[in-house]
């Protein structure tokens, strides 16, 4: 499976909810590559690579959760 498939599946198992934010998350993404948006440096880009590395283990929280957690 390439990275482009497992992040559309990843996607596809969200719900409509966490689905718009990763929506939100991508645009920032995007258009972070923009002659007007700003650089990503090597510590931005490893820091996603680990994101979505965790995403892709389910290593991840709900924010409810850590929301409860935190006693929030």
């Amino acid at each position: 499976m390439t990275m482009r498939e497992e992040i559309h599946q990843l996607v596809d198992e969200l719900s409509d909810g966490k689905a718009e934010l990763v929506r939100e998350w991508l645009h920032d993404l995007r258009d972070a590559n923009d002659e007007d948006g700003p650089p990503l440096d090597s510590e931005a880009l490893s820091s996603l690579d680990r994101g979505l590395a965790d995403l892709a283990a389910r290593r991840v929280t709900h924010l409810a959760d850590y929301e409860r957690e935190r006693g929030r």
